[in-house]
């Protein structure tokens, strides 16, 4: 039986597993899943409602009752599922057909192509990763839910995600195009809010709205962390990613607009 305060999150790593905490503190009744069957039974302690499943291996005949809820986030990366697009909209479709009445999926960037400013309206992917996640939102947008949200994420940083690490010490092309990235405390303050609207949007981006050019970006992440830098070469242009219109709708400002000031707090703690 879905409840107006339920949330399911298949994928409690990097950003479920805190937002599953942050919404759980809230007062939200938060189910989820991980491959971790360890991690299942300590997430569970902690209060959450965590099912020991691996989506990759096979998708449930039906939805699993522990993970009943009113609003379902897809929270698996791409690189942990086989047949993407096929395998999400499985899932989604059963969800719904298991009560669920809200899909978000967490989809990526890496659906715009060329150069210059991208806002929601200009996916056209150019190359397998692209054309993977895209497929993945229509298949999640054809699951049969009452509203379905795609949130493209950019680079994700933050938590155990130490961009300085990214890529020290090997060589790039492309030092000079801009980097986009989302901080997990942005995220974090984005998504209950989101969630306490009923006014979706079908597609939002989250990109902080500084893009500083991956050189000055990376070499300074590394630098501030002791490691050795990365090498650039050649210029190029590339992508800005337009994370405006999800500020404007929600009426927040990110908390991120300094990269650099990020980079120098981080490294501080």
């Amino acid at each position: 039986m879905s409840t107006e305060q339920s949330i399911a999150i298949l994928g409690l790593g990097w950003l479920g597993e805190p937002l599953g905490f942050c919404l759980h503190a809230q007062g939200w009744r938060v189910s989820g899943t991980t491959r971790d069957a360890d991690k299942a039974a300590r997430l569970t302690e902690q209060g959450l409602t965590v099912v020991a499943m691996d989506v990759s291996e096979a998708v449930p005949a039906q939805w699993p009752v522990a993970l009943s809820a009113r609003t379902l986030l897809l929270c698996v990366p791409p690189g942990k599922v086989n047949d993407y697009a096929r395998t999400l909209g499985s899932l989604a479709e059963k969800a719904v057909a298991g009560g669920v009445k809200r899909v978000i999926f967490t989809s990526a960037t890496s659906v715009y192509s060329g150069s210059g400013v991208n806002t929601e309206q200009d996916a056209a992917a150019d190359g397998p990763r692209g054309e993977r996640m895209l497929a993945a939102e229509r298949a999640v947008q054809e699951c049969g839910a009452e509203q379905v949200l795609i949130l493209r994420l950019s680079g994700l940083v933050g938590g155990n995600r130490e961009p300085g690490r990214f890529l020290s010490g090997r060589h790039f092309d492309g030092g000079d195009e801009p980097v986009n990235l989302v901080a997990q405390e942005d995220l974090l303050r984005f998504m209950p809010a989101i969630l306490a609207r009923d006014d979706w949007p079908a597609v939002l981006n989250v990109s902080a709205p500084h893009h500083p050019s991956r050189h000055d970006f990376y070499r300074e992440a590394a630098r501030l962390q002791s490691l050795p830098p990365p090498i650039f070469s050649g210029g190029g242009k590339g992508k800005t990613i337009d994370g405006s219109a999800i500020s404007r709708w929600l009426n927040m400002n990110y908390l991120v607009t300094d990269w650099f000031q990020w980079l120098s707090q981080r490294a501080r703690r």
